[in-house]
């Protein structure tokens, strides 16, 4: 194929009859595996519906000097099951900024790939804008509340989505939502389907002690645990500060991908701990090992910076089924609940986050059952039940939007025939 083609056609997903069911291009903004949790969460979404009985296929910008990427090869970097098709096309635009993401867009629109499909998903935000160009009913996946953050957008959003062949907008949190209800998007036009945790990989479940001797962490010391990116965005100074509060426990940083000023600050404090990124599936065992699973007790995360909203790495946390101590927030106070699922303390007030982590240490009957109902709550939110959420979603918005515009909306079997 003309610029690059596909590198894995794979199966296309069918249904118990043997039909597929729906097809959807989902156009990606990276030209390579990584760490990022936009990767993570776009491939294991789309491994998800690939699963749901959806053919699925992503594509991919390739920029010079990238190297073939196969389906094959996404599945093995983050670990998931599913069989989707990778496209790579020629490109020179892969990036979440705004300008480069919309000439990406305006490759995406005219690409092959796209006959025969149903619709477009994606989550590049260029979408707000430049959606109503789409070629195909399109649905666009977010995570930011971008209505309140530049309120100067909302009648964009709003014109996109007042487009006929719009399905709407995939939203990760309520909070996110929101936002866009006070744009003015209808409801009918939007789904919160919050992101998950994959079972498998939370297995077996191991006891704080057995993990610990596989990891080489200390038996006999309270362990505070954090696992995700580590970098001055994530409020990790709240932490570090409840470190030098409670020189007794000792707090475990999972994710250091090098040696950055979290790191260095941390070095100076004896009983804080950085161990290297983990990848998906051996993250579990650092989780079970831990006395109580913490969220930076900061605001700035969510307030400052805005790419912490609801964080993935809450559903491993959940489903790891021990106690949680977070501040208190608008975006996680949809899934956590003090005193029930979780313990929340004020966001920077380094005294309120150790009279926290006190209260966990000193109250085991009350830790074990705060971490037993995360566990519970986990049980509903894993991959396969955020695709479920959205594959019917997306099937009751293609038929109400075929339905009002069959004309300007051509069914998949008449692009086909172009």
């Amino acid at each position: 194929m003309p610029g690059g083609g596909v590198r894995d056609e794979g199966e296309p997903a069918r249904t118990a009859g043997g039909r597929t069911s729906l097809r959807l291009v989902y156009p990606l903004l990276w030209s390579r595996p990584g760490r990022d949790a936009c990767r993570e969460q776009s491939v294991n979404t789309a491994a998800a519906l690939a699963r749901r009985g959806v053919d699925v296929t992503l594509l991919m910008p390739r920029l010079a000097g990238d190297p073939d990427v196969s389906a094959a090869d996404l599945r093995d970097y983050f670990e998931v099951e599913g069989e989707f098709r990778v496209v790579q096309r020629r490109a020179r635009w892969a990036s979440e900024l705004f300008v480069p993401s919309a000439l990406w867009l305006r490759q995406v629109f005219r690409d092959e790939a796209l006959k025969g499909a149903d619709l477009l998903y994606s989550r590049i935000p260029a979408m707000l804008a430049f959606g109503r160009y789409s070629p195909l009913p399109f649905a666009t996946d977010h995570y930011r509340p971008w209505p309140d953050d530049w309120p100067w957008l909302r009648p964009t959003v709003r014109g996109t989505a007042g487009r006929r062949h719009s399905l709407g907008f995939i939203l990760h949190s309520e909070y996110a939502a929101t936002s866009y209800r006070r744009a003015g998007i209808p409801a009918q036009q939007l789904l919160v389907a919050h992101n998950g945790a994959d079972p498998k990989r939370m297995l077996p479940r191991l006891g704080k002690a057995d993990a610990r001797r596989r990891l080489g962490l200390p038996a006999d010391r309270p362990i505070l645990l954090y696992a995700g990116r580590i970098n001055g965005e994530k409020g990790l100074d709240s932490l570090l500060a409840l470190a030098g509060r409670r020189p007794d426990a000792t707090v475990v940083l999972v994710g250091s991908e090098g040696d950055g000023p979290v790191e260095q600050k941390a070095a100076r404090i004896a009983n804080v701990r950085v161990e290297p990124w983990q990848a998906p599936g051996a993250l579990a065992p650092w989780l079970y090992a831990a006395d109580i699973l913490a969220i930076p007790p900061a605001a700035a995360p969510l307030r400052d910076f805005s790419n912490c909203v609801l964080p993935m790495k809450l559903f491993a946390y959940l489903a790891a089924g021990r106690p949680i101590l977070a501040p208190i927030s608008p975006d996680t106070a949809e899934l956590l609940e003090d005193g029930k699922n979780a313990l929340l303390v004020p966001p920077d007030d380094p005294e309120a986050a150790a009279a926290g982590l006190d209260r966990l240490l000193g109250d085991p009957a009350f830790a074990r059952d705060l971490g037993e109902n995360a566990r519970l709550l986990a049980e509903g939110l894993s991959w396969d039940d955020r695709a479920a959420r959205i594959y019917a979603f997306l099937r009751e918005r293609l038929e109400a939007v075929r339905s009002i515009s069959p004309v300007s909306v051509p069914s998949r079997e008449a692009r086909s025939a172009q």
